[in-house]
Parts: C-alpha cells; structure tokens; sequence
C-alpha cells in the first residue's frame, strides 16, 4: 500500500487532500448550525442555511479555479446563507442573521489560518531530522499525519469560539440594531483585506517555485501568526465587551424600572391610606346622616330622602376600589390596573385573594403584582381580543400567583428562563428578574408556559412563594 502510494504521491496527495477537505467542511457546516440554533425562533431554519452554506461552499472549494472569482463567490455565498436564514426564520431579526453569518465566516477562517501558518514552521522543524529527509515513508506519513492535526485542532479552536460566544451573548431574541452591527463588525472589517493580500504573497511565491525564479519554500512568517491570533481574540473581545455594555445598560433599566415601581407602590399606598380616611370620616359622619334621612322619612319627602341616599351611595361606591382582594394596597393595583385595561380594551379577570394568613409582606407582594401586570398590559397592546387573567390559591404555607394574558407571538426564552429582556418585543423580560428575585425571598421561584390556543398564544406566569 505505501509503496503505490509513493509512486502515486501527487495523486494520492490530491484525494487525500480533497477527502480532508470535505470532512473538514462538512464539520464547519454542522458547527454552523449549532452557533445558529440558539439565535434562531425557527430550529430547522438553521440547519437548512447550514446545509446551504454546506453545499455552495464545496462546489466553490472543488470545481471554482480561479482564487479571486473564488472570493467573490464565497462573498456571495454568505449573502445568499443570510437571505436563505432570513426568510426560513420568519424574516426575524436581518441585522442579527448578517452579524451571525459575518462573524462565522470571520472566526472559521481564522481558526483553519492560525494552523495553515502554524504548519510552516512545523514543516521546516520536522526536515530538521534526518529521518525526514532520507525515508520517503516518514514524509508521507508526516504529510498525512499533519494534514489530520491541522484540520482537528483548527474545528476545536472554532468550537471554542462558538462556546465563548454563546455564553457571551446572552441576549440571542434581542433584535441587532445597524448602529450596533456597525460597532461589532467595523473592527473586523481588515480582515477582508488582509485575507486576499495573504493569499496573493503565498500564489506569488508559489509562481516564483514553478518558474525557477525562487527555489526555497514558503517561509514561516510570525507576523502572520500574530496577526490571525490578535485578530480571532479580538472578534471574541469585541463582542464580549459589547455585552458587557448591554448588560450594564439592562442593570440601569431593571434599576429604573424598579424605581418606577417603588414609586408606583407609593402611590397605591397613599390612595389605601386616602381611602380608609374617607371611610373613617364617612364612619364619623353615618350618625349624621342616618338622622337626615330619618328627618326626610318621617317627613314624608319621599323625593329628596332618594336624592339623598343616591348621593350618599355615589360618593360611597366612588370612595371604594372596584376590586377586592383582601389587602387595600393590591385591591388599589388591581383596581387601577382594571381601569387602565378598560380604557385599551382588554378584558381583564381578577379572581385574586390576599394570602392573610401567609408571612408574605404586602409591599413584596405589590411588586410582584404591579410588574407582573404592567408586562401582561403591554404584552396585550396590540392584540384584537386581549385578555388578561389573574388568580391565586393557597396550599398549606405555599402561595401561587397566576397571571396569564393572550400574546400575538411565541416568546424565546433564555438560559435563565424568561425571556430576553427588550421592551420592543413582548413586554416581558425586566419585570420578570425584579418578580424572580423577590419569590427568591421567599424559597420560591417562577414559572413560565407559552400555550397555543387558536391562532394566539397565552403567556402563563406562575409565582410560588413561601410564607
């Protein structure tokens, strides 16, 4: 077997080379679809442009010569796996779906680059012994071996990449802005440039070998190395710092929000204190009023005693919350939040009950009520036939909160489980952590469930809470 592979070394080097190639290319592809699988709403859509991108890549590997048409094509191939993602994924998200397909093309060329540079010098240590300038079998065998070593360590240094990132960018359904792709990419764009001039000074250097005009190999140049390494870190940086920002901004949205309902709930406990006032001064002044009403009864006017006790009812029922839940502070929430949902249209169905007889503080249980509605009545904006329905129920020491609202789409959720937060998609998201962190308090946690029910989605939260 070697020695037809010795004497047949340029065409064995030739297939072994392409079988590597296309193994290599396949498990670029199915990397492709495991960095797309978690920014995508559609799964399938992922893998369909991977295999697209598969596809076009390898008949441009194989049967396109010329090195520069080459390029072109490999452009036009990432902007047709843009398109093919686009439309597969719902038309979701096209600024986001670039950045993916940009920044993959961007890091699989720099992870196969590092080594191809790499395995100069690795060629020029290996001819340093004797073994390997003398036995024909140890070159092949370094040939083949390398070949091997090459293509896996450059696959692992891109799946790394991809971890990275994925733990890096946490908000995947958040929708990429141009401003922002502008910032991501921008760094990167030399990399467009630098690829093609490496390329030229290798297919020069190669024309110099065919003609006899150079009669050395392609040296190693450290320059290269370096800058292929500076380059792929500085991808992962950018990006990772680009998060970092992000989530210094949601930390001063989820402060802002929070204080917003600090504010909220100060407000809901001045109109409590308001009216259990007006019901101590009505308390105060009922004798009065019974003996005017008893002065009009046994006076026989009939028509002025009914305009008064009309009077004295509307001023009663005007000076009470329209939902009682058994706590002043979340029948004003409840009341306020039925009023609002009256005035947009949403149908809106309480069936909630203050827990009591539960260690559960009414301040932490007004926030979790106020962002867990605030979130349903945005959610339900938009919506021909919003509703919005609240319950509760106790078991022993266990106290759960259900608030479930129609949404017109399925939302994404993310490693922590509720969805990314971004106020120009459902509604939900930093209200969600402000309601998770205060059930920590209490050894509970959240629930969330995205049922579908005729065309429409119910978005279900569930709060536990130990009192």
């Amino acid at each position: 077997m070697m020695g037809w592979i010795i004497t047949n070394f340029q065409t064995f080097s030739s297939v072994y080379t392409n079988v590597c190639i296309e193994i290599y290319l396949v498990l670029v592809s199915v990397l492709f679809a495991y960095w797309l699988r978690p920014f995508t709403r559609i799964k399938r859509s992922g893998y369909i442009a991977a295999l697209i991108y598969y596809c076009l890549t390898t008949l441009n590997t194989h049967l396109v010569d010329d090195k520069d048409r080459a390029g072109i094509i490999a452009v036009g191939i990432i902007v047709v796996t843009i398109i093919a993602l686009w439309l597969l994924d719902e038309k979701r998200n096209p600024v986001q779906k670039i950045f993916l397909c940009i920044v993959f093309r961007l890091i699989s060329w720099l992870s196969i680059e590092i080594f191809s540079e790499i395995g100069f010098y690795e060629r020029d240590f290996v001819f340093r012994f004797e073994l390997f300038r003398s036995d024909i079998n140890a070159i092949v065998l370094e040939f083949m071996a390398w070949s091997l070593i090459e293509y896996s360590l450059a696959l692992l240094l891109l799946y790394v990449a991809l971890r990275l990132l994925h733990r890096a960018y946490r908000n995947k359904a958040e929708d990429l802005t141009w401003r922002e792709l502008a910032v991501l990419i921008i760094p990167s764009w030399s990399l467009l440039l630098v690829k093609p001039i490496i390329r030229r000074f290798y297919e020069l250097w190669m024309d110099g070998i065919a003609n006899g005009s150079i009669k050395e190999n392609i040296p190693g140049n450290p320059y290269n190395i370096m800058f292929c390494i500076c380059s792929y870190f500085s991808v992962l940086v950018i990006i990772i710092l680009y998060q970092k920002i992000k989530d210094q901004q949601e930390e001063a949205f989820i402060k802002e929000s929070l204080d917003r309902r600090l504010k909220d709930m100060q407000r809901h406990i001045e109109s409590a204190t308001k009216y259990y006032e007006k019901m101590r001064a009505m308390n105060h002044d009922m004798g009065n009023h019974i003996s005017v009403i008893e002065g009009l009864a046994r006076a026989g006017n009939i028509g002025e005693l009914i305009d008064y006790i009309s009077e004295l009812h509307g001023r009663f029922e005007g000076s009470k919350p329209v939902i009682k839940s058994g706590n002043a502070v979340t029948d004003i929430i409840l009341s306020e939040a039925a009023d609002q949902c009256k005035k947009k249209n949403i149908i809106f169905d309480s069936r909630f009950s203050y827990p009591n007889d539960l260690d559960i503080n009414p301040f932490d249980m007004s926030v979790v009520l106020s962002n867990a509605l605030q979130n349903a009545m945005e959610a339900s904006e938009e919506l021909k036939d919003p509703l919005i329905l609240v319950t509760s129920m106790v078991r022993g020491n266990v106290f759960i909160l259900s608030v479930k609202n129609r949404m017109k789409d399925k939302l994404i959720l993310n490693e922590e489980g509720i969805p990314d937060s971004s106020k120009n998609d459902s509604g939900h998201g930093y209200g969600l952590k402000n309601i998770r962190s205060i059930a920590a308090r209490y050894k509970g946690d959240i629930e969330i469930k995205q049922e579908s029910r005729d065309g429409y989605y119910v978005f279900v939260l569930n709060v536990m809470m130990i009192g």
